[in-house]
C-alpha cells in the first residue's frame, strides 16, 4: 500500500510538472505580445534553479541538437555540453547521446529520439520522451519519472529501456535491472498501476489505452553501468 500511495504521489507530481511546463512554454512564447510595462521578477528564463541539478552531454556521434530553456529552435552541438532543467536533447538518424547526472544516472538516447528534461530537482527527475528509444540507468536514490504519452514510468534504481513511436502511439517497456513502475489511466479514466520486475515486458497502447506485460524468454539480466557500479 506504501508503494502503491508513493508511486500515486509521483503519478500526479509528474503530469502535473509536464502540464505546468506547457502551459509555461505557451505563455513564454506570447509574451512578446502585450503590455510594455515592466515586471521585476526573480526568474530566470536562461538559467534554471538554483536547486536543480544539471545533467552532461557525456558522449555523442552523429546529429545532435540541444533546445535551451531560452530558444525556440534547437542548434547542433559537437562537444560536451551541460544540460539545464526545461531543457531538450535530440538525436538525427545517425546520431547518439549519452546524458549523465551526477555521474549517478545516464540517459542514453538512440536515433531519431527527443528527450525533455522537464524537471532536475534532487527528489525527482521528470522527462518527457514522445519518439525514439532511450535507455535509463538510474543510481540515484530519487526517482526518474518519464512521461511518453499517457503512460509514466518511474524508475528507482535499476535499468529500463523505453521505445515510443510516435506516429502508432504505442510505448514498449523493457526492464533489464530493478523494478519499474507503470501508471495511467484507462478509457474509463480509472487509474492503474503495474509493477515491472528484470525480465519484463510491457506494451501500452495510448490510442485504446491498454497495457499488456509479457516475460522474455531467456532473459539474462544487463548489470553493466556506464559508471563502474
Amino acid at each position: 500500500m506504501k508503494t502503491f500511495l508513493l508511486f500515486l504521489v509521483f503519478f500526479l507530481a509528474g503530469f502535473t510538472v509536464v502540464s505546468g511546463f506547457t502551459y509555461w512554454h505557451m505563455q513564454n512564447s506570447s509574451s512578446a505580445v502585450g503590455s510594455s510595462t515592466a515586471v521585476t521578477t526573480n526568474f530566470s528564463l536562461a538559467k534554471a534553479p538554483s536547486e536543480s541539478l544539471k545533467g552532461t552531454v557525456a558522449s555523442m556521434s552523429g546529429t545532435v541538437t540541444w533546445l535551451s530553456r531560452a530558444a525556440t529552435k534547437p542548434v547542433q552541438i559537437h562537444a560536451s555540453h551541460t544540460i539545464q532543467q526545461g531543457e531538450t536533447v535530440s538525436t538525427g538518424k545517425n546520431g547518439e547521446a549519452v546524458v549523465t547526472i551526477n555521474n549517478e544516472a545516464a540517459i542514453s538516447l538512440s536515433h531519431n529520439t527527443d528527450v525533455n528534461f522537464i524537471q532536475l530537482l534532487p527528489i525527482n527527475l521528470v522527462l518527457v520522451q514522445n519518439d525514439g528509444a532511450v535507455t535509463y540507468q538510474n543510481s540515484i536514490q530519487a526517482p526518474i519519472s518519464v512521461r511518453s504519452f499517457d503512460l509514466l514510468t518511474l524508475l528507482t534504481q535499476g535499468i529500463v529501456v523505453i521505445s515510443a513511436d510516435q506516429e502508432n502511439k504505442m510505448v514498449t517497456i523493457t526492464v533489464q535491472k530493478g523494478v519499474a513502475t507503470e501508471g495511467y489511466k484507462d478509457v474509463k479514466g480509472d487509474s492503474k498501476v503495474i509493477t515491472l520486475n528484470a525480465g519484463e515486458h510491457f506494451a501500452f497502447d495510448d490510442t485504446t489505452k491498454e497495457g499488456t506485460v509479457t516475460g522474455m524468454p531467456g532473459f539474462v539480466s544487463n548489470s553493466s553501468s556506464p559508471f563502474g557500479h
